[in-house]
């Protein structure tokens, strides 16, 4: 064989390593934003979870509002039917809303709980409040760090030579999704 023999040969396993590498990437990256969306949908779901434990325990404390504790249970209704009959990226992105619209009435309703001092002394309620509040905070932070993970994602698989194993292999932009506290609360109320 000639040196332009083993040249080519070299060349060629090089460019075969290089698109193995460049694959790993992308399927580590792939699973790194799966991970950091599951977490925060675990987090939401442990909210979930919270929300009735919260108003039997804030209803006959905070009566003036009520019709904001009818909003979040109807809210947590809706969101766990839409769970039930999930077939659709639509209702993913109803799902989504609905979050968003539980998280504003949530901090709506920390508001609330704020302004009076004398339902602030209530240990149980005050429990489930800073509880929702840690849970909601972890999954900001979810949605943050999946989304900065997904704008990295997208900014690689356009980028020059990458793009090149990218179409090879089908891999396709993650979509970034908003959660809580980038909602505008005002349009719940």
């Amino acid at each position: 064989m000639t040196f332009v023999g083993f040249a080519v040969i070299f060349c060629l396993g090089a460019l075969i390593l290089w698109a193995i590498y460049t694959y790993n990437i992308f399927r580590e990256k792939q699973s790194l934003i799966d991970f950091w969306w599951d977490e925060a949908e675990i987090h939401l779901q442990f909210r979930r979870d919270l929300i009735p434990g919260l108003l039997d325990r804030a209803r006959p404390i905070m009566k003036w509002e009520d019709q904001r504790l009818d909003r979040i249970a109807g809210i947590r209704e809706e969101i766990i039917q839409n769970e039930i009959h999930q077939e659709t990226d639509d209702l993913t992105e109803s799902i989504e809303r609905l979050e968003n619209s539980l998280s504003a009435e949530f901090h709506l309703l920390q508001d609330a709980f704020r302004q009076h001092a004398e339902i602030q002394v209530n240990p149980e309620l005050l429990t489930v409040m800073s509880e929702l509040a840690s849970i909601e905070g972890k999954a900001v932070t979810a949605c943050e760090e999946y989304n900065k993970l997904t704008h990295h994602y997208n900014s690689l698989i356009k980028s020059f030579p990458a793009n090149l194993v990218v179409g090879m292999l089908h891999f396709s932009p993650k979509e970034k999704r908003i959660f809580g506290a980038w909602q505008d609360t005002a349009q719940v109320t």
